[in-house]
């Protein structure tokens, strides 16, 4: 088996560095990845097979921070993640930064959890909770986006926070001319900024930790969360921001999701159900500005009116 984006004579000469016994027998593409390309290496013997992920040429940044963060969570005794196994930059193989990880056993969480029962949709959600939890226990500096340290940092949520909307929204109104909903949402974060001080401190934040990214492995006694993927929106900052992006992605009214996550979490964070849409407007901004640069306009409607019932519900 072969894939256009990545060859089998490109992965065995990759494998000849990060597993020089490793025999290639086909490459398939793995979903996900709209700005990146992840590729399952698949080896005569399965317990070899490693994922390449596949950066643009401009995006050689990307590679030194995922490298960074999953070198932050190992030394802070988070396993539940990929091995590194190796890459290399514009000057490798591919002629574009790449990076070798390990395959986690099993598959995304996405297309399974609809068909969990609900004593094991619990537990996934249990683990899920726990395995964040471990994230948000590292302490940072500062408040703000990381590469390999912390991009332009701040010194507070209030002002992290609203530096990110002034960003996204400004790039919205440029293209959309909709100053209504930019004024709007300007508005609705000013009259809560109360909320950005329950954050105690800065913490490790995965930025995008949904079921799309969790990845499970089905055993007789029920799913097992085997580590989480795609760290490149790593920053520093309030866990609700992670918190937020879970509920809104992966689960939205669902009561059992919901109480298995904070389970797992050890807490109910205060003011939770104020928190999570002040940040989910955020989120909603800067999900619009990335659709509509990768051309999925309907998509970035639909998060317009996604914004709008937010404001609309205070």
């Amino acid at each position: 088996m072969t894939d256009d984006g990545l060859t089998c004579g490109q992965a065995a000469a990759i494998l000849r560095e990060a597993a020089p016994n490793a025999e290639v027998v086909g490459v398939q593409r793995m979903a996900g990845g709209a700005m990146t390309g992840a590729y399952e290496v698949l080896c005569a013997d399965p317990a070899q097979n490693v994922v390449v992920k596949i950066y643009p040429p401009n995006n050689g940044w990307t590679l030194s921070k995922e490298v960074s963060v999953y070198r932050l969570l190992r030394e802070n005794g988070v396993t539940k993640i990929p091995k590194i196994l190796g890459g290399a930059g514009c000057d490798g193989v591919l002629g574009s930064p790449y990076l070798v990880m390990s395959r986690l056993p099993g598959v995304p969480a996405e297309p399974l959890s609809s068909s969990l029962s609900e004593a094991d949709l619990r537990s996934l959600y249990r683990q899920m909770g726990e395995l964040i939890a471990q994230f948000h226990a590292i302490e940072q500096e500062a408040y703000g986006f990381r590469d390999t340290g912390i991009l332009d940092p701040r010194p507070t949520n209030e002002a992290q926070t609203k530096a990110t909307l002034a960003r996204v929204s400004q790039y919205y109104l440029d293209e959309t001319g909709d100053r209504d909903l930019y004024e709007a949402a300007h508005k609705y974060v000013a009259a809560r900024t109360d909320l950005f001080a329950l954050c105690r401190a800065p913490v490790l934040i995965h930025n995008d930790f949904h079921e799309g990214n969790v990845i499970v492995e089905q055993t007789p006694g029920g799913p097992v969360v085997s580590g989480v993927i795609d760290v490149e929106n790593a920053m520093a900052g309030d866990p609700m921001v992670d918190l937020s992006k879970t509920h809104s992605y992966s689960i939205g009214e669902n009561s059992v999701k919901l109480e298995a996550l904070f389970e797992g979490y050890g807490e109910v964070p205060v003011e939770w159900e104020a928190r999570f849409p002040l940040f989910q407007l955020v989120h909603s901004f800067e999900l619009w500005c990335h659709f509509h640069d990768i051309g999925r306009r309907k998509w970035a409607d639909t998060l317009v009116e996604d914004m709008r019932r937010i404001i609309a519900a205070g």
